[in-house]
């Protein structure tokens, strides 16, 4: 390597370093006095991956029961440049897309990955959404052009159920198909599959978790949905419709704690709060003042052993923030944009751990997924 090539590699070296010590070190000034703040796990995944394959935008993450955590990406998010050595012949030496679905042990050792097209019929346009249940159900969905399904799978990847279909969209209170679903949370003691529907149907929809019959669907405050928004919200756009509160936006994310379901109204900046049965509870809101138009709740997750609190994921801020889920108030927050390790790039989606570690989804050519851990 020449000197002046050398040179060049030490300053961009330094210049990472620094900017991860700044990063963290701008998050742990927000954190209250007593709160541990959180760093970015360098060493997690494990890396390369395998076979020469690449990751494009991961959309989601999941943490089973087992502590092992799985990944749902986007190999069309991939360009012939970075897959070249796909093609016939090899435009590269590296790499190829690797499977829409990984499993990766606590260490970061990848474990299993299956799906796409060429393993299962009318795979998703625009992979979205992952969740594993307590019964080591892999649970995924899309939400691309045509995605009206969700499928259910084995660890191995063995379909067992799938839930709608791909295609032309029906009506937004339709129970037989999805309209670009985001997110989803199964109660296996319930025997029920909650799922967020999502960028078109902007609605809770609820399955039987075996045989995926339908059980109910509500909107916005519990209330019934209205069969005529889709072409509604169409019109506006999405995003478009922002801080009109007597509708839901994007409904991009659900979850559970308690006997409480939490739905994020992406858009609106909040997230509201149900009964399983979907009776209208309350909402709370986060980063209303400056949340672009893309919104702010992205996501949210429970935080083992705090039964009051939740993470909420902003992505558009590139924020995580762990928030009192009755009043609003902020507890802790973690906040730095940028490419290096330990910044945020478009976060989409979040998972906590046993052990309260966060795994982080990042998208928008950002292609990766990251582990938080509480300082020591």
């Amino acid at each position: 390597m020449g000197t002046w090539n050398c040179a060049n590699f030490l300053r961009l070296t330094l210049a990472a370093a620094l900017a991860t010590i700044s990063a963290n070190a701008a998050a742990e000034e927000s954190e209250p006095a007593g709160f541990p703040a959180y760093e970015v796990d360098t060493d997690w995944p494990q890396q390369p991956l395998p076979n020469q394959w690449l990751i494009g935008d991961v959309g989601n993450v999941s943490v089973d029961r087992n502590n092992h955590i799985w990944v749902i990406h986007r190999p069309g998010t991939l360009g012939d440049w970075d897959i070249g050595a796909s093609q016939d012949p090899p435009t590269t030496k590296c790499c190829i897309a690797a499977p829409p679905v990984l499993e990766f042990d606590t260490e970061g050792n990848l474990l299993r990955a299956w799906g796409g097209l060429d393993q299962v019929e009318d795979w998703f346009t625009s992979e979205h959404g992952i969740f594993v249940d307590d019964e080591d159900n892999v649970w995924v969905l899309g939400a691309g052009a045509g995605d009206g399904q969700l499928l259910k799978f084995t660890m191995d990847g063995e379909l067992l159920l799938r839930i709608g279909r791909k295609g032309e969209f029906a009506a937004p209170d339709d129970p037989a198909m999805l309209g670009m679903p985001t997110d989803i949370y199964t109660d296996t003691q319930r025997r029920e599959v909650f799922v967020a529907d999502g960028y078109r149907n902007h609605r809770v929809i609820v399955f039987d978790s075996e045989t995926g019959e339908f059980k109910r669907q509500w909107t916005v405050y519990g209330r019934e949905v209205d069969p005529q928004f889709a072409s509604a919200s169409d019109a506006i756009g999405s995003r478009g419709a922002r801080h009109e509160l007597e509708i839901f936006t994007t409904v991009h994310c659900i979850t559970k704690i308690g006997e409480e379901i939490f739905v994020c109204d992406r858009t609106n900046d909040r997230i509201q709060v149900f009964t399983p049965e979907g009776e209208y509870l309350r909402e709370v809101f986060f980063n209303r003042e400056i949340a672009g138009t893309a919104g702010s709740t992205w996501d949210a997750a429970p935080l083992p052993g705090h039964p009051d609190w939740l993470v909420v994921l902003d992505g558009t801020n590139s924020e995580f923030a762990i928030i009192d889920h009755h009043s609003g108030e902020v507890i802790s927050s973690y906040l730095s944009k940028g490419r290096y390790a330990g910044q945020l790039h478009w976060p989409h989606q979040i998972a906590v751990d046993r052990q309260g570690r966060f795994y982080i989804a990042e998208v928008a050519t950002a292609g990766r997924i990251q582990r938080f851990e509480p300082a020591e």
